[in-house]
């Protein structure tokens, strides 16, 4: 089996995907998801393709700066507003500058992307209820409760901006966004790209 060739289609995938979702189909992001689970999820049942290429210790970037305070009590870890006169908007940050850092694999996988009160959401959280839950590659009555949270974050008045008319609208959906961010972070990851051209 050529695993190498693997990586380059699911990298492949994940760009077009990324693409598609900056064309406008935010909910391209569940394939993103399912991607990232194909690439970096371990199970007793599934072997992740990074780890079939004996790549676990490779590094990724991140473009969460953490908070490692135990008393935090919001952090929304990913995208980025902008805000003008004509008002505000919250989006993927997919800006070379955004990325902090390079983390092991396994941290990055579980890395705290967002915490409001007592909801503490991970990489790997979001990305396997998107990908084993929201349609990626099953369908679940019930999605978790970190994931519900960002899906219907506007709702509970974390996240707003503000339209032109100067009217603040929630934002919903900031699952996807985050999800779109992560793939933003795997293609702009050199040790996994090198891995693909080797």
């Amino acid at each position: 089996m050529d695993y190498r060739t693997h990586l380059v289609r699911q990298l492949n995938f994940l760009w077009r995907s990324c693409a598609a979702y900056d064309g406008g189909h935010l909910d391209e992001a569940i394939r993103i998801a399912t991607v990232i689970r194909v690439l970096i999820h371990d199970t007793k049942r599934s072997t992740s393709l990074l780890k079939h290429l004996n790549a676990l210790g490779i590094g990724l970037s991140t473009t969460v700066s953490t908070m490692d305070r135990p008393d935090t009590v919001f952090l929304f870890g990913m995208g980025q507003g902008t805000f003008t006169a004509n008002g505000s908007t919250w989006e993927a940050n997919t800006n070379s500058t955004a990325i902090v850092r390079q983390l092991p694999l396994s941290e990055w996988w579980n890395q705290v992307v967002f915490i409001a009160g007592k909801i503490q959401a991970t990489r790997k959280s979001l990305v396997l209820t998107a990908a084993d839950k929201d349609g990626g590659a099953h369908v679940d009555a019930k999605l978790t409760m970190e994931y519900e949270a960002l899906m219907r974050t506007g709702d509970r008045g974390w996240f707003h901006y503000q339209g032109e008319d100067g009217a603040f609208r929630p934002i919903m959906d900031a699952h996807l966004m985050y999800i779109r961010q992560m793939g933003f972070e795997l293609l702009n990851s050199p040790e996994l790209l090198d891995l693909a051209r080797a």
